[in-house]
């Protein structure tokens, strides 16, 4: 009984160890999905752990609950990787799928794997101020509702109240040669695949690169790719 009880104690740091930072006051807008996710985590020394997880935008990082508290996913360097399970439709199938989305610890940070090898996703988030619309009585500002996340088992949270609608922001970044080069950062592309910034930015304007878009994330390292072997 004694060695039953231990190794339950054990499990649990295993997660605990993982963790850092409680969260008393969290926005729920600030999360990337409308839920926790079922998620697995797999660490280097070849355990996994499940647990579900959300993305805080404020602080880019992984986070769960544990004891009526968020806490946030520490201890990188002893991740390899975590994969969120999500459910999707597929109407070709009619059917609901599994779908699975993988984040990495790179450079102290989580990122989002994309299909393409060495492209990644770092999320942000910009704040759009609630409306004011005018009345017979002058301007007043327009109600906004709160959040419709809910979480099981953490109605005892507080949460920030927010009036402002958060808009979630992908931010793409190429890892090269133990780099993580932001696609925004138009002097960083040029540095790092040795092409003359006018032109980065010449072929950006020209071709409408919408950096916030996987497929034109894509489309234009393609092109880095191809100016850089002519030089």
């Amino acid at each position: 009984m004694k060695n039953f009880i231990i190794l339950i104690c054990l499990l649990i740091l295993g997660l605990n160890s993982q963790s850092q930072s409680v969260y008393d006051n969290v926005n729920l807008k600030m999360m990337l999905y409308p839920k926790f996710q079922v998620s697995e985590v797999y660490l280097k020394n070849g355990r996994i752990v499940e647990v579900g997880l959300n993305y805080n935008l404020e602080r880019h990082q992984l986070i769960f609950i544990e004891d009526k508290q968020y806490k946030e996913l520490a201890g990188l360097e002893t991740i390899d990787s975590v994969l969120v399970l999500g459910k999707s439709f597929d109407s070709e199938a009619n059917k609901e799928v599994v779908t699975t989305i993988k984040f990495v610890p790179i450079n102290e940070k989580i990122y989002q794997c994309t299909e393409y090898n060495g492209l990644y996703i770092l999320y942000d988030y910009s704040v759009t101020p609630t409306d004011f619309t005018a009345d017979h009585n002058g301007a007043h500002k327009s109600e906004t509702s709160e959040s419709s996340n809910t979480i099981t088992g953490a109605n005892s949270l507080k949460v920030y109240k927010n009036n402002n609608n958060v808009n979630m922001i992908p931010l793409f970044s190429y890892y090269d040669k133990n780099t993580m080069i932001e696609i925004r950062q138009s002097k960083q592309l040029a540095n790092a695949f040795k092409v003359d910034k006018a032109l980065l930015n010449g072929y950006i304007g020209q071709t409408q690169v919408n950096i916030y878009q996987l497929k034109d994330a894509i489309r234009l390292i393609e092109w880095l790719k191809k100016k850089s072997k002519q030089n």
